[in-house]
């Protein structure tokens, strides 16, 4: 997975002037983990690894001309695994993996040291060889067993806890998962909670959109995780890119060495272009001169309403838009652009194209949807969002646009279902349950109002906006002393908010 920035690779060429990497992010093309799930370019997945961050490459294990590896099952592994040659920590496959392995004794040592007798379907057919945990086969197309090359540890725990897929249960199909968490914890004890396991939950977290691995995601940037990890992160902050902890540091790694966390970084950080943060602007615009193309192409991204198009960022930005035009996506993109530039007849008309070619992408309806709402076109924005809700009626986000619109249009009654059913679907969408208490306020039930409100503070505890507007409820319902409180609340988190504060003066006597 990756996405075509110059459309004229060569062999020697640097692969971030070329390509966008696809990594781990809110979407189920990899597990938290970094394992993969949809079909993926087995190059992200070996980025992320504790392989890749030893020096492993790929010729280290595959004939360059062939692709096939230079050593047949174990014996791979142990090339390194075994002492002497490398600093790699020295593994006994036997008592390491609890399972026989073919080829060797009780004890670890091989019992042929001839490597043309080793039978590698033998091999395939136990847990004993390496590749079987720590590179799981996954099957794409119905007929291409494709071996993960994140290598990553086996966890039946992280199964539990977030349905990550672990080696344990992929072969034993006929045990459970907490079968295989016993079987670990007797092996392996408290070895299993290692770093890449916190690492792995607090990614997951961050997918759920849980606000309380902000500071940790913050501390994993500034420790010596390995740059991909770091690059994850930054992605992950775009959520709250916004708040004033996190600005800070993702400015700073805008001068990060690597080009894939510079990159991440300007991502997360664009949507806050223009919003006059002290500062942001001016590195962004830096990175328009960025020695690595994908950071120049998101800085010009970010930047597109005032690059300059005859630029190197601004060519090259242009040059990979047109490239990419042939397909859905690129259509999206080229509407982004127009409507960057004011030209919103031809950017929905892009979208239209993108529709056409794909109707069954939500993603590409959403967008479309808030164009179309923008454009003063409420009631086929609502035509757009409805279909995308059908297609993927289990995402919450679909729904809450919903409401919106049905809110724009007129429709209340529509606004409030289409708002509790993404507040069912995420109990912690804090938009959701915000927009569903002023919904309610609107419909004059203040007692559900003051509820979903609540859940929004809870769900969100930096936004001051469902304090205030639950302190309104409580002047309306003329519960004094409740608004009194909440507005006290609200002054905590945001010291200068105005209406909170004149509402305050209007309420103390």
């Amino acid at each position: 997975r990756r996405g075509e920035l110059s459309g004229d690779f060569k062999p020697g060429d640097k692969f971030n002037d070329c390509f966008n990497l696809v990594m781990v992010d809110g979407t189920e093309i990899f597990y938290p983990d970094g394992q993969i799930h949809d079909e993926d370019y087995e190059y992200n997945a070996f980025l992320g690894s504790r392989m890749h961050d030893a020096g492993v490459s790929c010729s280290d294990c595959h004939n360059a001309h062939t692709s096939k590896t230079i050593l047949p099952g174990n014996f791979l592994c142990l090339k390194c695994h075994a002492g002497g040659m490398t600093n790699a920590p020295v593994i006994n496959p036997v008592t390491h993996s609890h399972h026989n392995v073919y080829g060797f004794d009780s004890v670890g040592h091989p019992t042929n040291s001839d490597l043309t007798m080793y039978q590698p379907k033998v091999i395939k057919e136990t847990g004993g060889e390496c590749v079987n945990c720590h590179m799981p086969q996954t099957v794409y197309m119905q007929r291409h067993w494709r071996h993960d090359h994140g290598f990553t540890i086996p966890d039946p725990q992280l199964t539990k806890e977030f349905n990550i897929p672990n080696a344990c249960n992929r072969c034993h199909k006929d045990k459970d998962n907490e079968w295989s968490i016993m079987a670990v914890k007797k092996w392996y004890g408290d070895k299993i909670n290692r770093p890449s396991q916190k690492r792995s939950r607090l990614m997951a977290q961050a997918r759920e959109g849980n606000r309380l691995v902000i500071e940790p995601l913050l501390r994993l940037i500034s420790t010596n995780e390995s740059p991909y990890w770091k690059a994850v992160s930054a992605g992950f902050l775009s959520q709250w890119a916004q708040e004033p902890e996190v600005i800070p540091v993702l400015t700073n790694l805008l001068n990060h060495e690597d080009s894939l966390v510079r990159a991440k970084a300007v991502l997360s950080l664009a949507p806050l272009s223009g919003n006059h943060i002290k500062g942001l602007d001016e590195a962004l615009k830096k990175c328009l001169l960025d020695p690595v193309r994908n950071v120049r192409y998101e800085a010009g991204w970010a930047l597109r309403e005032n690059v300059e198009t005859n630029s190197t960022a601004g060519l090259e930005m242009l040059q990979t838009i047109g490239n990419f035009s042939e397909q859905p996506a690129g259509q999206v993109q080229v509407a982004l652009w127009d409507l960057a530039h004011g030209q919103t007849d031809s950017a929905l008309a892009h979208y239209s194209k993108a529709i056409s070619w794909d109707p069954y992408s939500p993603p590409i309806r959403i967008d479309y949807a808030v164009a179309l709402s923008s454009a003063g076109q409420s009631s086929n924005a609502l035509v757009q969002i409805k279909e995308a809700c059908r297609l993927a009626p289990n995402d919450a986000d679909n729904f809450f646009r919903l409401g919106l619109v049905w809110n724009e249009v007129g429709d209340l009654d529509r606004s409030i279902n289409a708002l509790q059913e993404a507040a069912r679907l995420n109990p912690r969408h804090d938009r959701a349950l915000y927009n569903l208490g002023l919904a309610y306020g609107q419909s004059g039930d203040f007692v559900k109002a003051i509820e979903s409100l609540t859940l929004a503070e809870a769900a969100n505890r930096l936004d001051s906006r469902a304090g205030y507007a639950k302190a309104t409820i409580f002047a309306r319902m003329g519960r004094t002393a409740d608004a009194i409180a909440a507005l006290r609340s609200v002054l905590k988190i945001q010291p200068d908010f105005p209406e909170a504060q004149s509402l305050l003066r209007s309420l103390t006597p």
